[in-house]
């Protein structure tokens, strides 16, 4: 008895063998055929040791170009963040700026003086001078 092949690709197909002659063929209607699947190693799928080497040569750099590109775009994340960060502190430099100069006007920090608060010039007794020797004490004590 043979086995029969049929071959696809890398696969071959086992067919059940050919009934011997004297044999009755069996009925098409209630038995289907037994296929098996065998692999079939031609070694036709072997690559070349300079092709292997240049399949590496090839992933090494698309790696690096990809690490190349992470670098990147965090660093245009970090320039990004320290931007607005830049924009925020000129914000608040330019409103500490205006309100110091609001208040660094002599002329209406004594109105603000006299109006809201009701200040005024000492008079002279109001006024005591104390003198102190070229000494000081407080080194002493």
């Amino acid at each position: 008895m043979a086995v029969y092949y049929n071959n696809y690709g890398n696969t071959a197909r086992a067919l059940e063998p050919e009934p011997a002659a004297g044999q009755k063929q069996p009925s098409k209607g209630g038995k289907r055929d037994v296929v098996t699947y065998v692999y079939h190693n031609d070694h036709k799928h072997r690559l070349s040791l300079l092709t292997i080497i240049t399949l590496m040569i090839i992933f090494a750099g698309a790696a690096g170009t990809a690490v190349s590109f992470a670098k990147v775009s965090v660093a245009k994340q970090e320039v990004s963040a320290l931007q607005t960060s830049l924009r925020e502190k000129q914000l608040v430099i330019a409103n500490l700026t205006e309100e110091a100069n609001r208040h660094a006007d002599a002329i209406s920090i004594m109105e603000a003086a006299r109006g809201r608060l009701g200040m005024s010039e000492p008079k002279p007794y109001q006024i005591i001078h104390i003198y102190v020797p070229d000494e000081n004490y407080v080194e002493y004590n």
